[in-house]
């Protein structure tokens, strides 16, 4: 039950150091100010377990190193290459982890998978970020925000969304 409130962050590529750090290369480009959640989780064996964050450094927008609590070697590091790393959904939807501006040009999917257009453009009304979707031949408006959110696929350009019933039919 938990694990569909978490998110795929990325997958550990190797230690780093001696003092137990990793490299996550993540599923998705950080902003330049992006701030790491205070624990993340490494799936082993199938379930997602905890870990706390003592300290992290980006090394670029895909490469993040991170010195997790109470792993203080290379040995006990070691275990983690190749685990697949996962934070909670919330963090990755909030504006501190995703510019909402850095979708535009991706392919926006609905929770079936069909293709309703092109991300051309945002509207951020207070309250209510919008994107404009263009099919080639209409305009719609789809409400963009973490209820609705599904996924971001940054490397396929792709972004998947929960739309409500008739919200195509109220943009034609």
């Amino acid at each position: 039950m938990f694990r569909e409130k978490c998110c795929e962050f990325g997958t550990v590529l190797k230690t780093h150091g001696v003092k137990g750090e990793v490299i996550v290369k993540t599923a998705f480009q950080l902003p330049d100010k992006f701030k790491i959640p205070g624990s993340i989780f490494f799936e082993i064996e199938g379930l997602l377990v905890p870990f706390f964050i003592e300290e992290f450094v980006l090394q670029n927008e895909e490469i993040v190193q991170l010195k997790l609590f109470d792993i203080n070697n290379k040995t006990a590091a070691q275990r983690f290459i190749d685990c697949k790393v996962f934070v909670e959904e919330f963090v990755f939807n909030s504006k501190r982890t995703t510019d909402p501006s850095s979708v535009i040009g991706f392919e926006l999917l609905d929770q079936e998978g069909e293709l309703m257009g092109k991300v051309t453009g945002m509207m951020d009304i207070p309250g209510n970020l919008l994107l404009t979707v263009s099919d080639g031949k209409n305009q719609v408006l789809v409400p963009f925000n973490e209820y609705v959110l599904i996924s971001v696929d940054k490397r396929r350009k792709r972004i998947v969304l929960n739309i409500p019933p008739g919200l195509r039919e109220l943009n034609q």
